[in-house]
């Protein structure tokens, strides 16, 4: 049997006994997907997870297609981990970045066959829970948030904060802790969601100007997606709803209210059209804005899947956008075919 302290943090120590013949997945809740299909560590067709163990694990496609197999391991953090980013250099994922509840963000480049990171880096600036990152491919950048209310925009290079939103106490970002964060392909938006229901929007060039708000949500905001014109924006909460809003209007253009419990994920095209989403009922459901544009009744969405816990994360990798990634609150991992709604296991 091993251990994992899973929070030094508030007083408390946990530890967890595991099993050394345990299965190779996660042994709590899932938080996090992402995918890269080309790395500069010479992979491709790679899932990486990050979960409430701490960990976070990369999976690869066998070739040919099949079930993806575990590669490598990464116990750098000591509490939950929340999110993670990949980092590009050109048409190549070159970094991984992974958010935790140890209050530390970590940035680690794998290397060689066996995919170990040759290093790790620690950045550090936030108080309190890092909750959610955002990365801008086309403009290398990195924000992160949390339950410190602050946003803070990264110099990757230096491993260093570049622009800190709502550093003071006086003027946080939020009224609340921040869950979801999305950012601009061309890293000159960034949008937040909170506890406090509310979204705000911020220029990360203008020394973090506030450019505006979006008030519509009257629960936790779960989710945020910007279209890659920076037009559109798609959000989902604990108040039942996914919402498409107008950034230029600053007003609600169109609403998803199928679910009888909180939404905690989405993922959306890039055009902020076609919605997948899902949540505490474990029901992940396919949609389109498009077609709530039309004359009533709208069509009904379309069933994904049912899976047995909360829908914490959804993902389409990307060599294969017609697959969904679903990451449950038990630690369940299952593919599903989005496009026809056939389960893949």
């Amino acid at each position: 049997l091993g251990w994992v302290c899973m929070s030094a943090s508030r007083k408390s120590v946990t530890l967890t006994l595991l099993d050394d013949g345990a299965s190779e997945g996660h042994r709590f809740g899932i938080n996090a997907l992402a995918s890269t299909c080309a790395s500069a560590w010479g992979s491709s067709r790679e899932l990486f997870t990050g979960g409430r163990d701490g960990s976070v694990r990369c999976w690869r496609e066998p070739e040919g297609g099949g079930v993806p197999r575990l590669r490598f391991t990464v116990d750098e953090h000591t509490d939950w981990v929340n999110d993670l980013a990949l980092l590009t250099d050109g048409d190549l994922t070159s970094a991984v970045v992974s958010a935790s509840s140890d209050r530390t963000i970590k940035l680690w480049r794998p290397e060689g066959e066996t995919g170990t990171p040759s290093k790790c880096y620690t950045l550090r600036q936030h108080t309190d829970f890092v909750k959610v990152l955002g990365y801008a491919a086309d403009a290398g950048t990195l924000a992160s948030a949390g339950c410190d209310c602050c946003v803070v925009v990264w110099d990757v290079a230096r491993l260093a904060p570049r622009v800190v939103i709502g550093g003071s106490e006086g003027a946080r970002a939020h009224g609340d802790s921040i869950y979801a964060l999305a950012v601009k392909l061309d890293g000159g938006l960034i949008a937040t969601g909170a506890v406090d229901a509310t979204l705000r929007l911020w220029d990360p060039r203008a020394q973090a100007a506030a450019v505006g708000s979006l008030v519509g949500h009257t629960d936790v905001v779960r989710g945020i997606a910007i279209s890659a014109d920076g037009g559109c924006l798609v959000s989902c909460s604990s108040d039942r709803s996914v919402k498409l809003w107008s950034i230029g209007q600053r007003r609600v253009q169109a609403e998803l209210r199928p679910h009888s419990d909180s939404v905690f994920c989405i993922d959306v095209d890039e055009s902020c059209s076609r919605v997948l989403y899902g949540g505490r009922d474990g029901l992940v459901l396919d949609d389109s804005f498009a077609a709530h544009a039309s004359p009533p009744p709208p069509p009904p969405p379309r069933g994904v899947c049912q899976v047995g816990a909360p829908a914490l994360r959804l993902h389409r990798p990307a060599w294969a956008p017609e697959l969904l990634w679903v990451a449950t609150s038990d630690s369940s991992l299952s593919c599903w075919r989005a496009a026809a709604g056939a389960g893949d296991g």
